[in-house]
């Protein structure tokens, strides 16, 4: 016997809390598991929450691909790993220098496995020793300020792979020269960052990348830049490194004709023999000075 309608144990009040719960749990689940659900989770995040773990050693040196990491995905499923620019890996030994990543990768690792990436990474302690192969480092913290911001505009530009990157780092962590920058746009971004002058010399120093020896040596080596001019008639011009007293150390070029107009000229000097202090680049016809520029090195 089918009994009416109305007689049915039926409750739409019930349907609806069970599928307002159901709703609600499903939405939890969705939204709050980054685990399964987020495109990446940061290297730092995934040590928190015991989803990896990590192993680094260095490759000998202080910059290029100087760092060596090992991540083992413990979770079953693959993650996307992030890690940023700016983050720094402490030295277990502290005669060796700290490094810091000047790249940004994200690293995909199936669940179980591990993953092996070198990585690029600069000094960002000058008087200690650099890095041995096999030296073991641990995850510090992301850079903060200048340097973190130094960190991330060397991994846009894709600077990471130019020598100057250490210079640039060197500016903020150890207040090293911007003139030591031997790139122009990097040099002008950290002079401009710091609130100094933008360098209108370079000068390069003689360094080592041997393991175990300190890599910043004040030992200017090199000193190049552009020179620019403006004559009014042609002449015979000399242009060199002289001392403050007036005596040429090295002449770039002497009694050279010049015509009348605007120039310009890059020039180099190999200075790693003359005593450190200050000089004048100065560009000289018939004894009278046309123009000059005080260095120091």
């Amino acid at each position: 016997m089918i009994l009416p309608f109305s007689y049915h144990y039926f409750s739409p009040q019930k349907i609806t809390i069970k599928k307002l719960t159901f709703v609600f749990t499903l939405s939890f689940l969705l939204f709050s598991s980054p685990i399964i659900f987020a495109k990446n989770i940061t290297l730092t995040d995934a040590l928190a929450k015991g989803l990896v773990e990590l192993k680094v050693q260095g490759e000998g040196g202080h910059t290029g691909k100087s760092l060596q990491l090992t991540i083992r995905n413990l979770y079953k499923k693959k993650l996307k790993i992030s890690i940023p620019a700016g983050m720094i890996f402490n030295s277990e030994d502290t005669t060796r220098q700290d490094l810091m990543l000047i790249e940004e990768r994200i690293l995909a690792i199936d669940g179980h496995k591990n993953r092996i990436s070198k990585m690029y990474a600069v000094c960002i302690e000058a008087k200690n020793g650099s890095p041995r192969l096999g030296d073991k480092f641990n995850i510090g913290a992301l850079a903060v300020g200048h340097l973190l911001n130094i960190a991330q505009f060397i991994a846009k530009e894709k600077m990471y792979r130019n020598s100057a990157a250490q210079y640039a780092v060197w500016a903020v962590s150890d207040s090293k020269r911007v003139e030591n920058i031997d790139n122009g746009k990097l040099a002008n971004h950290v002079a401009d960052l710091l609130g100094k002058p933008r360098p209108e010399y370079v000068i390069l120093h003689k360094t080592t990348s041997r393991p175990g020896e300190p890599a910043y040596r004040e030992a200017p080596s090199v000193l190049k830049g552009r020179f620019r001019f403006e004559l009014k008639k042609a002449q015979l011009m000399t242009f060199g490194l002289y001392t403050k007293d007036g005596k040429l150390m090295h002449a770039f070029f002497k009694k050279k004709r010049k015509l009348r107009g605007q120039h310009k000229f890059s020039f180099t000097f190999r200075v790693f023999n003359m005593p450190q202090g200050d000089y004048v680049l100065r560009l000289v016809s018939g004894g009278k000075v046309i123009k000059e520029k005080e260095v120091r090195f």
